[in-house]
């Protein structure tokens, strides 16, 4: 007896995309250049070894492809991006970024002229972009003073050693005596997230720290989903860990979140995510209508 097979249009689209050859991209800020392919863990020619950065993995990537980041002990400076298919899977083979315990840092050393002093061991230093802030020495976010609820501050306050504000746009820290920034390689969250995704799908994220961001680690800003968030630290960021809106979906599992300025999860809008064996230092956000 002959047998008759009807596939949808969806489905023979699926069978092509699970049949393609899928590429892992590795990734090293010691070892790696942004001029190689990366298409090898090891260098071998000029050309032919690891990316440095991670981002231009993703620029290299296609569909369902994978990138491998090496843990060199060394953190990132790097902010990532996940857009359109390119950045897209499927749910037999998603797109990955495996982190082996890699750090991913929105944090730069503030350049020694930039700081003044303004008062007896207060010091101000004014970032290009204004919002949320971070002040970061040794990889440790050091302690805000924040007006509490309703008020309204007419000059900074009284700061304790190693504490600081921000006020009127610009950051103001209280060293110890007879000391000054320059020598302490004080850091601010220059870059605004970490990770971001849109309108992207099918995307496994794992085992990766993700701190020292002016707004947030991760953000799902709209139209993502079917995101996996696995083994993920993110901590110390401007606002959030983890900020989610539109209509983006998305699962974490077995990740840690602390330390963040304002939420550990911000859920907007439409936004739907499940929380499975993580540790929050605090309730989400939601803000839903």
């Amino acid at each position: 007896m002959k047998t008759v097979a009807f596939l949808s249009v969806a489905s023979i689209l699926l069978n092509i995309a699970t049949s393609a050859t899928a590429e892992i991209y590795y990734v090293n800020n010691r070892t790696g250049a942004d001029r190689n392919d990366g298409l090898v863990e090891t260098p071998l020619s000029n050309v032919s070894g690891p990316v440095k950065s991670i981002s231009q993995a993703l620029k290299l990537a296609s569909f369902a492809d994978t990138i491998n980041v090496a843990n060199t002990g060394v953190p990132y400076y790097d902010n990532l991006s996940f857009q359109g298919e390119k950045n897209s899977g499927d749910p037999v083979r998603p797109f990955r970024l495996i982190g082996n315990g890699a750090t991913i840092t929105g944090a730069m050393v503030v350049p020694e002229g930039a700081w003044r002093e303004v008062a007896r061991d207060v010091w101000q230093v004014t970032p290009f972009r204004k919002g949320f802030f971070q002040l970061v020495r040794d990889g440790k976010a050091l302690p805000e003073v924040r007006p509490s609820n309703g008020e309204k501050w007419d000059t900074i306050p009284d700061l304790e050693v190693d504490q600081w504000c921000s006020w009127r746009g610009s950051i103001y820290y209280r060293i110890e005596r007879f000391m000054e920034p320059a020598t302490q390689r004080l850091s601010i969250a220059r870059r605004s997230c970490g990770i971001t995704v849109f309108a992207a799908h099918d995307i496994v994220i794992s085992d990766l720290t993700v701190q020292h961001f002016r707004l947030d680690g991760v953000n799902l800003h709209d139209l993502a989903t079917e995101i996996r968030l696995e083994k993920l630290t993110l901590n110390e960021n401007g606002r959030a860990g983890l900020a989610i809106g539109g209509s983006s979906t998305a699962r974490m599992t077995d990740s840690d979140i602390a330390a963040n300025g304002h939420h550990s999860v911000l859920i907007q809008e439409a936004a739907a995510i499940g929380l499975e064996d993580c540790i929050l230092d605090a309730k989400p956000t939601v803000l839903q209508k």
